[in-house]
């Protein structure tokens, strides 16, 4: 027969495990789990896809969420946001509704969005070789810094932003860390900028206060102009100095572009 203190010690240990247990993905019925189902399509879908296959946001079919590796952290998420990212936060659920949008969330890392992809990784990469993409975008630290780091963008980006992306450059222009008043966060901004005796100086913004400008041009070369001493400055909201690639690849080299492009998720 048990003794009151190892009874004690027991309902001790049980008390300070609980809440361990408790952080990690949480069980859900398989009602609960459809009910989430139609939350995230009118909630998260326009953004993550509609199985969450990734869009402009990152795709969900993956085992571990970056910035959500409990539920904790992806409830946070979900009622926080992630501001400096572009996702809005979502404060009219109530706590079951939540707990039942976080269900089918992780219910979406049990499957592999890429091993659905038609086109073949390795060949994509050959064709990125082949266009020169690394004369602009940055892979695992090799590469030209003018356009955005692809290094994981498989991670943060879906299939069908990532084909729009090189088919269609100023249709998905990045989205990031520059906010603009009224346009929400511009990153790789064009803008064209006349200076006092004239010259005229193109590139994509790096940074802007209320008194000066900095861009980097097509050549990697980095500017700062004193908004003062200019004539004009013209930011081209809308345009994208990336090249499209619509009508210069084959239907099959687009999906192999594709595949490789979700293929890059940061060596992880």
């Amino acid at each position: 027969m048990m003794s009151r203190m190892s009874l004690g010690v027991l309902l001790f240990v049980l008390s300070v495990a609980a809440p361990a247990r408790a952080a990690g993905p949480t069980a859900q019925a398989p009602a609960d789990v459809s009910e989430g189902k139609k939350l995230f399509e009118g909630l998260c879908a326009r953004c993550h896809g509609m199985e969450g296959t990734g869009d402009e946001g990152p795709s969900l079919n993956r085992p571990t969420l970056t910035r959500a590796n409990d539920d904790s952290a992806l409830r946070a998420v979900i009622r926080d946001g992630i501001p400096d990212r572009g996702m809005p936060r979502v404060r009219r659920l109530v706590d079951n509704e939540l707990d039942q949008l976080i269900g089918y969330v992780r219910s979406l890392g049990r499957t592999d969005a890429t091993a659905r992809l038609p086109g073949n990784a390795e060949r994509g990469r050959e064709i990125y070789t082949r266009h020169g993409c690394a004369s602009c975008h940055i892979v695992e630290g090799q590469g030209g810094s003018f356009g955005p780091d692809l290094t994981a963008i498989g991670a943060s980006r879906g299939s069908a932003y990532l084909r729009q992306s090189f088919l269609g450059p100023a249709e998905t222009l990045p989205r990031g860390s520059s906010p603009v008043p009224g346009r929400g966060f511009v990153e790789f901004l064009p803008v064209r900028v006349v200076t006092a005796d004239g010259r005229e100086v193109r590139g994509v913004r790096i940074n802007e206060d209320p008194f000066s400008i900095q861009i980097r041009d097509m050549s990697n070369r980095f500017h700062s102009f004193r908004k003062s001493d200019t004539k004009e400055i013209d930011k081209e909201f809308g345009k994208s100095l990336m090249p499209s690639f619509r009508g210069k690849l084959t239907d099959a080299e687009v999906n192999d572009l594709v595949s490789h492009l979700s293929s890059l998720r940061g060596g992880k």
